[in-house]
């Protein structure tokens, strides 16, 4: 496969199965008072990604550069919600996404050795906007023990090692384990 259609099969998976969010989803974000938004999960407040994926919705650039706290003690959530929810809005993530995972997620895949497996390259894809250096930075960890060719072994590591590997602490690891599991089942059924 070529870059373009593991980065497209990636954005794919990442939308379809919903382990970052759905279109409408607005959280606060874990790392601080911003929202997290999309299907990505894209962070906003001073020129984060969030205010990019923003600034391409019409009528989005009110929401941008505010806390999480300010949009919802100002009960605009659900205004957030269906604005990115809108076809407009839909349309910028899948753009927005399908551009990261060209420009930023398979050049890293990429830096891990004799990794070329595409259905292996999809799913780990899918985890990185986890981080897609921390994702890099444990299949290249793994690489010796490993073979990171194999669906199953990644899946494995996925759900029983990455959430030590990202340091988001033993709360997360159900959560992980579910992602590990629902994305594995994505990928094996693309039969790639």
């Amino acid at each position: 496969m070529t870059d373009e259609q593991l980065a497209y099969q990636i954005a794919k998976g990442i939308g379809e199965t919903g382990v970052e969010g759905g279109y409408d989803s607005v959280t606060c974000s874990t790392a601080g008072d911003y929202p997290s938004m999309g299907i990505s999960q894209w962070e906003g407040l001073d020129g984060g990604r969030g205010d990019t994926l923003l600034n391409y919705i019409d009528g989005g650039s009110q929401f941008a550069g505010r806390t999480y706290s300010d949009i919802e003690s100002s009960r605009e959530l659900d205004a957030l919600s269906t604005l990115l929810d809108s076809p407009q809005g839909k349309e910028a993530q899948n753009l927005i996404l399908a551009n990261d995972c060209l420009e930023m997620y398979i050049p890293e895949l990429k830096k891990v050795p004799s990794f070329t497996n595409p259905a292996c390259i999809i799913y780990t894809g899918i985890w990185c906007p986890t981080s897609h250096n921390v994702v890099r930075r444990f299949l290249q960890n793994c690489a010796e023990n490993y073979d990171l060719n194999n669906l199953d072994i990644l899946r494995e590591l996925f759900r029983d090692q990455y959430y030590i590997a990202a340091d988001v602490g033993e709360e997360y690891a159900e959560g992980y384990s579910n992602r590990a599991e629902n994305t594995y089942q994505y990928v094996f059924a693309l039969g790639v």
